[in-house]
């Protein structure tokens, strides 16, 4: 299966990063094109995979096109190609809905996608916005690719405003809460590089838990927090301050702010 790469910034390296390390692809089977010659010669150095000095060479080379450059470079990109119906275009440029792709490809062809930040570690949260005119096949190499990168999940494409706010844009949020417990743990004492050590695994240990438990999370809380004992007493602190509506008005604003964006 040969995979072009149209942009190829971090986004897509992890992307190729994770097709490479998980032997689905093998590097004679990657092409990436960049707008700078520099850039492109870099990254073949550094890759050692074979750069393209024009899109529509990796139009002619690829079965499958991942389509990675800034939402306002698409249709100038799109514009100057030449595209046969039978290749799979997946777009990862965020905001650019799919009846806007519309206008240069196939509805058979073109899958949009979005991935997170935690692509680069393997990790990534992935949504794919259903098509029906997409074959079986297509669907299922598309979650094949990402899949190696992380999990991945079918959604109607007017749920991916709700999808930012679990799992696109989240990942700072979490990353605020890494942050402030660590420095809590600063207050008292800790190495602030130990404290975010122990914060991250702590948060991802128990995403695992939660992901591999048949509990709910509140289920889970229940199972930490013995009567009279510490934890209660943290998750009451918590309960009675502003946090839970401090989540939900932060989700709010997101959705909103993709609305604005979206025209919505």
């Amino acid at each position: 299966m040969n995979i072009g790469f149209i942009g190829f910034g971090n986004m897509a390296q992890a992307i190729a990063r994770g097709l490479l390390t998980n032997k689905i692809i093998t590097k004679d089977e990657v092409l990436f094109s960049t707008h700078r010659k520099e850039t492109r010669e870099k990254i073949e150095n550094a890759w050692k995979v074979k750069g393209a000095d024009g899109n529509q060479k990796v139009i002619d080379h690829s079965d499958v096109i991942i389509l990675a450059v800034k939402p306002h470079q698409i249709e100038n990109v799109l514009g100057q190609l030449t595209i046969p119906e039978s290749k799979l275009i997946l777009s990862v440029a965020a905001g650019y809905p799919t009846q806007e792709l519309f206008q240069f490809l196939s509805p058979k062809q073109v899958l949009r996608v979005m991935p997170n930040l935690n692509a680069q570690v393997g990790a990534s949260m992935t949504a794919i916005a259903e098509n029906t005119a997409v074959s079986k096949k297509d669907t299922d190499t598309a979650d094949r690719i990402f899949k190696a990168v992380g999990e991945t999940v079918f959604l109607p494409e007017n749920q991916l405003s709700i999808f930012i706010g679990l799992a696109g844009s989240s990942p700072a949020l979490i990353f605020m809460f890494i942050d402030t417990l660590a420095r809590s743990a600063v207050k008292y004492g800790m190495p602030k590089d130990k404290a975010v050590k122990i914060a991250s695994q702590a948060v991802l240990g128990s995403g695992k838990t939660a992901l591999n438990s048949d509990a709910s999370p509140w289920d889970l809380i229940d199972q930490v927090s013995s009567p009279g004992g510490i934890t209660v007493e943290a998750v009451l602190s918590l309960l009675q301050s502003d946090f839970s509506n401090a989540v939900v008005t932060s989700f709010d604003k997101m959705i909103e702010k993709d609305n604005d964006m979206s025209g919505k």
